[in-house]
């Protein structure tokens, strides 16, 4: 959904959207920089108190935000130098060293206070960076309002994570700019209005888990109610999946399961890299590492070997799982109260070896038999034009209007052998998102050998919001007409 200035001048012309833009414009003291950071992310008070944040904030504002003069910043160039000359330069109070120099992995962590102090000097280019473990909404909001993010730099690459967020800035800055926002009125968009409307967002349904995983750590420190959030995991792991948790000493037992709500994160900003949220939890009898350590399946398991040591993130193949559950049913639980791995099939006489294998037997015979045709109903590599006449060629475009100087097609489909992972899942969704842009598509499909991803337009394309639909799946008539509905339209 492009950004829609109606909607945004109705917004900002309310009470409430002045009230929110004056919150980012009136800060006077660092206490109301602390308020706007525990507003705004309140999973904030996990790692730091109000003292500790204000300190925090002090510190970089009088020792090293406060030296810029005001003629050093005129352009946009000179705004990232000064930005990687801070972060690059460690931290020294009086006689005490915080921060060595160049040392970047620790320079995270600092990087949401550091972002205040630099929007309230040099408002023009850097915006407050509240999203502290929340790397997930800031990608909803670009998916929504279809900004392109840069791409992610790898995990041990520390300084140039820390560039990271100038990279944002960059594009935020375009995106302000384009849009005529003041800067304290792009802070009221990211944090307000945006998160207003993507709140009335459907959700959609979690699919089937077919990946179990452990993950750890002690849950005590996030209260025993605590049900849902942030929690460091692989980041292959996919929306649906089962996590075991092992909650470290002094529990050393495995204590309940969770299912994964959104497909594994990069998150730039998080020291451990990846993350997933998790809800739905089921506690269990508790699995002592005791208990672990003399069973005789578990007892050769090179992570059980190790302590736990890295659980976080360790992948469980599917006999890991059957075992830890004969463990669980033999302590008095019913266990068909707990998740089960699914494991899709293929159709019957299917033999996949390269892509066009999935293009020749899986997806053009499932479209034959909703009645839907080569060059009447869709079409292959349907050439169409992106800026000064250059072509480009989609997989299959279904629905397509063929009149002259309209390309447009209702549903756009991408095929691949197999998206082994989850970034090759995001690459092929980026691309095939452009070309719905260009066609006006409402649907896309990814397909490879294993699985159908339908995702819907709702405003906009969600990378989250997706429905997976197995090939072996479709043999049932219910699953069948579901997914021919969603492309018949």
């Amino acid at each position: 959904m492009k950004f829609n200035q109606y909607l945004w001048n109705l917004y900002k012309n309310s009470p409430e959207g002045k009230a929110v833009i004056s919150s980012f414009s009136d800060r006077k003291e660092w206490i109301d920089e602390e308020q706007l950071l525990e507003h705004y992310n309140p999973s904030i008070k996990d790692y730091f108190n109000k003292e500790i944040i204000c300190e925090i904030l002090e510190d970089f504002w009088c020792y090293k935000v406060s030296d810029i003069e005001s003629t050093e910043y005129p352009s946009l160039d000179k705004a990232e130098g000064i930005y990687e000359e801070i972060i690059s330069t460690g931290l020294r109070i009086e006689d005490e060293e915080v921060l060595k120099i160049g040392d970047f992995n620790l320079m995270l962590e600092y990087i949401p206070f550091l972002s205040m102090e630099l929007n309230y000097l040099l408002g023009e280019y850097f915006f407050p960076y509240l999203y502290i473990d929340r790397f997930y909404e800031l990608k909803k909001l670009a998916d929504y309002f279809e900004i392109e993010l840069p791409p992610i730099p790898k995990k041990p690459d520390y300084k140039n994570r820390c560039m990271y967020y100038w990279e944002l800035c960059k594009v935020f800055y375009y995106f302000r700019i384009g849009n005529n926002l003041t800067p304290n009125e792009l802070s009221a968009f990211m944090y307000d209005y945006a998160p207003n409307l993507l709140h009335t967002e459907e959700k959609s349904e979690i699919p089937q888990p077919s990946q179990a995983w452990f993950i750890g750590g002690l849950i005590k420190g996030y209260g025993e109610q605590w049900t849902t959030g942030f929690w460091q995991s692989n980041q292959e792991t996919k929306k649906g999946d089962i996590l075991i948790h092992y909650e470290t000493a002094p529990i050393s037992a495995i204590t309940c399961l969770w299912i994964a709500q959104t497909d594994g994160i990069i998150d730039p900003f998080f020291h451990y890299y990846s993350n997933t949220y998790i809800s739905n939890r089921i506690d269990i009898p508790h699995i002592t590492l005791k208990e672990l350590q003399e069973d005789e399946y578990f007892s050769n398991h090179p992570l059980i070997r190790k302590n736990f040591q890295g659980v976080n993130g360790w992948s469980m193949s599917s006999e890991d799982y059957s075992e830890l559950l004969r463990m669980i049913k033999a302590k008095g639980f019913d266990i068909d109260a707990l998740p089960k791995l699914y494991t899709p099939t293929l159709p019957k006489n299917v033999s996949i070896e390269k892509e066009r294998d999935v293009e020749l037997q899986l997806l053009e015979p499932l479209l034959n038999s909703m009645g839907w045709y080569e060059n009447k109903d869709f079409i292959r590599q349907l050439p169409i034009h992106a800026g000064r006449g250059h072509r480009i060629f989609p997989d299959y475009a279904l629905h397509y209007d063929n009149k002259p100087d309209e390309e447009k097609a209702k549903v756009l489909i991408e095929a691949k052998l197999y998206m082994k992972n989850n970034q090759e899942i995001e690459e092929a969704f980026l691309q095939a998102r452009s070309y719905a842009c260009l066609l006006e598509s409402t649907v896309i499909i990814l397909c490879d050998k294993r699985c159908l991803i339908v995702y819907e337009k709702k405003d906009s394309f969600d990378r989250d919001r997706y429905k997976k639909y197995y090939w072996g799946e479709l043999e049932n008539t219910d699953i069948f007409n579901e997914l021919k509905n969603k492309l018949n339209i």
